[in-house]
C-alpha cells in the first residue's frame, strides 16, 4: 500500500506539474495578446486618426452649433507649502449623441499663466457619434502647473446633446492612489 501510495503522489504530481506549465503558458499567450492590444490602442491614439475619430478635410458649416469648454486640470497639487505630488493627466472628450457626428476643431493645453503649452490637434476632426476620445498629459509633465487648464471647440448639428468633456487625474505609486474628475463648463 505505500508503494502505491507513493507512485500515485509522483503521478498527481507530475500531472499538477504539466498543469500548471500549460495554463502558466496560456496565461504568457494571454498576457502577450493583452500587451500587444495596449501598443495597438497607443499608437492609434498617437496618430491622432482612428475610425471613430478622424481628420475632417472640408470647411465645418457655420451653421452648427458651436462651444467651447473650459476644462481645469492639475499637473501637480499641493500637499503642503513645500511638498507636492504630480498628477498624469487624462482629457475625455465624449460625444453623446445617439445620431449625430460632433466636428471637435481645437484642444488647446494652457498652462497657469495662461499661455498656450501645446496644440494637441492641428486640422478639425470628427468624433462619432457616441464615440469617445482622450487626449494625455504625461506624468512627468509638470509644463501646465497647478493651475492648467484645455480649451475645447466643439461643433455640432444637434442643438439638444450636450458633449461631455472631463479631466481625470491620476497619481499612483506603489500602494498610495489618489484620482480626482473635473468637468468642462461652456464658456462660449
Amino acid at each position: 500500500m505505500g508503494i502505491l501510495m507513493k507512485k500515485s503522489f509522483i503521478v498527481l504530481n507530475s500531472c499538477m506539474v504539466i498543469l500548471l506549465i500549460l495554463f502558466s503558458s496560456g496565461c504568457d499567450e494571454d498576457y502577450q495578446k493583452q500587451q500587444d492590444m495596449y501598443k495597438y490602442q497607443i499608437d492609434k491614439r498617437k496618430e491622432n486618426n482612428q475610425e471613430h475619430f478622424y481628420t475632417f478635410n472640408k470647411q465645418i458649416d457655420d451653421t452648427l452649433e458651436r462651444k467651447t469648454f473650459y476644462v481645469p486640470v492639475y499637473s501637480h497639487i499641493y500637499t503642503s507649502e513645500n511638498s507636492y505630488i504630480k498628477m498624469s493627466i487624462t482629457l475625455s472628450i465624449r460625444n453623446t449623441d445617439f445620431l449625430e457626428d460632433l466636428y471637435v476643431e481645437n484642444v488647446s493645453y494652457y498652462n497657469t499663466e495662461g499661455k498656450l503649452v501645446k496644440n494637441y490637434i492641428s486640422k478639425p476632426h470628427v468624433l462619432k457619434h457616441m464615440g469617445s476620445i482622450d487626449f494625455i498629459v504625461d506624468l512627468e509633465d509638470m509644463n501646465g502647473g497647478n493651475g492648467a487648464k484645455f480649451l475645447v471647440k466643439l461643433a455640432s448639428k444637434s442643438k439638444s446633446s450636450i458633449p461631455i468633456t472631463q479631466a481625470i487625474m491620476i497619481y499612483s505609486v506603489g500602494n498610495n492612489n489618489f484620482a480626482f474628475v473635473t468637468e468642462g463648463t461652456v464658456i462660449k
